[in-house]
């Protein structure tokens, strides 16, 4: 994941996608670098995607019933070294994360961890949440680069994309194209259990992590995000995506986009700001 923290001073741009009209209330924010309980900043967006465990039963309450839904972060497919559990689960990760050197991916086919996950999100439930914004579904395509069982991680993705959806959670997975047009070639129902599809950096791409440098996505991967989008939209999912720039004209050319597909998005012209 492309970590992201949002302070109410930061520089960003944030616009909604509902409608071919431009619309000037909030409509997504991701807050997932944020560390305290102020929660007026939020109280008009439609969705917010934090780390919940920040945040008071209370204060997640009064965002839903001022109408914000509350997406929270669980991490799927890797394993930061921060978390409270990561000593017990570190013998599980296989490769280190690029440009993330506290955090490498986990072989999610494991059935501790994927109870885990599972647990995590009944708790994040208790405290509110509208649904989960499930990180590195990307998980698939480094098994693949692995040479791994690539299968077992599809299948294992999904068993815990089902078992989430069956608490009552919606389910957003950020990443995961390739998993997700490999598993419409195969005719696989994983569609059933996804409500939201996240993708970063269709259009822009990072190039420097420490300086917030910023560039244009290729075509070829550009592309190939924009069809996965354009699948999701067809099954009706609700689609997001998340860039970082701060080329105005980007930004606009992201802006004409959305209107047209319709889609949610939030750009940033920070890649961390904790």
């Amino acid at each position: 994941m492309k970590k992201i923290a949002i302070s109410l001073i930061a520089a960003f741009t944030l616009v909604s996608c509902n409608s071919k009209t431009n619309f000037t209330s909030n409509d997504y924010g991701a807050f997932l670098g944020r560390a305290n309980n102020n929660i007026k900043s939020f109280i008009n967006y439609k969705y917010v995607a934090l780390e919940i465990d920040e945040f008071s039963k209370s204060n997640i309450e009064k965002l839903t019933k001022n109408g914000t839904n509350c997406l929270a972060y669980l991490n799927v497919g890797s394993l930061e070294n921060y978390r409270d559990y990561y000593e017990e689960f570190k013998d599980l990760t296989f490769k280190d994360y690029d440009n993330w050197p506290d955090e490498r991916w986990i072989d999610v086919t494991n059935k501790s961890w994927q109870n885990l996950v599972v647990s995590l999100a009944k708790k994040y439930k208790n405290k509110g949440a509208f649904g989960v914004y499930l990180d590195n579904v990307d998980v698939y395509s480094i098994a693949k680069e692995e040479e791994l069982n690539y299968q077992d991680f599809a299948n294992s993705l999904k068993s815990v994309m089902n078992r989430v959806n069956k608490l009552g959670l919606k389910v957003m997975v950020n990443g995961g194209a390739e998993y997700f047009d490999d598993s419409n070639d195969n005719k696989d129902n994983v569609f059933n259990y996804v409500w939201g599809y996240h993708q970063e950096e269709v259009f822009s791409l990072i190039t420097n992590y420490e300086h917030d440098i910023f560039a244009k996505q290729n075509k070829e991967d550009q592309n190939f995000y924009k069809e996965i989008a354009s699948l999701m939209k067809k099954k009706n999912k609700e689609v997001f995506f998340l860039e970082y720039t701060k080329d105005s004209n980007l930004k606009e050319d992201i802006k004409k986009y959305c209107q047209e597909k319709q889609y949610h998005y939030y750009i940033s012209n920070k890649v961390n700001l904790e």
